[in-house]
C-alpha cells in the first residue's frame, strides 16, 4: 500500500511540473532559412498581441537572440518600418492559429490579442524576408506572472533557440539535401 501510495504521489508531482514547462509545439525551417540572413539582418520584432499582463516592451525585455550570432537583444521594429517589410521576427500572441505560408505578407489574419491575467501563453513566431517565411514556431507554455518574469524569458529563449540554430535542417552539411 505504501509503494502504491508513493508510486502515486510521484507520478503526480512529474505531471504536475511536466505541465508547467514550456513545449516548442513544432519548429519548421524553410529552405529559404539561411543563418547568413539572420547575421546580417539581426531579430527586429513585429508584435500582434502581447503576453498576458505586458506591453510590447516588457513582452522583449531582457529577450537575446541566439548567441551564434552575437545575443544581441530584440528589438521591436523602428518607427519609420512599416509592419509586413523587410527582414523581422513577427511574433504573435494568442493567434487564431498556425501560420501558413501567406503569414509574412498578412500577419493580421492571424489575430493576436491580450490575454487575460492568468491564461497560458500562447505564441506563434515567424522569421520573415518581405513577404517570404523563413522559419516558424509555436510555443504553449502554462500561465506566466507579468512583467519580468523568469518562466517567460525561459519560455520565449527556447522558442528562439529552436527556430534559430546555426544551420538549416533541410539541408544537410554534407551537401545533397536532406
Amino acid at each position: 500500500m505504501k509503494k502504491t501510495t508513493l508510486v502515486l504521489a510521484a507520478v503526480a508531482l512529474y505531471t504536475t511540473a511536466a505541465s508547467a514547462l514550456p513545449v516548442v509545439t513544432y519548429i519548421l525551417q524553410t529552405p529559404l532559412y539561411k543563418p547568413s540572413t539572420v547575421q546580417a539582418a539581426g531579430l527586429n520584432v513585429e508584435m500582434h498581441g502581447t503576453p498576458p499582463g505586458m506591453d510590447a516592451e516588457a513582452a522583449l525585455a531582457g529577450l537575446r537572440g541566439p548567441a551564434w550570432v552575437g545575443g544581441a537583444p530584440l528589438k521591436l521594429l523602428p518607427a519609420d518600418v512599416k509592419p509586413g517589410r523587410g527582414t523581422r521576427l513577427v511574433l504573435i500572441f494568442n493567434g487564431a492559429s498556425a501560420p501558413g505560408e501567406t503569414v509574412c505578407a498578412e500577419p493580421d489574419a492571424l489575430g493576436g490579442g491580450s490575454a487575460a491575467a492568468g491564461s497560458s501563453l500562447r505564441v506563434l513566431a515567424v522569421y520573415c524576408s518581405a513577404d517570404r517565411m523563413l522559419a516558424r514556431g509555436a510555443l504553449s507554455s502554462a500561465p506566466v506572472a507579468g512583467p519580468g518574469s523568469e518562466d517567460y524569458r525561459s519560455a520565449m529563449q527556447s522558442l528562439l533557440a529552436a527556430m534559430f540554430q546555426p544551420q538549416n535542417n533541410n539541408i544537410s552539411p554534407f551537401g545533397g539535401g536532406i
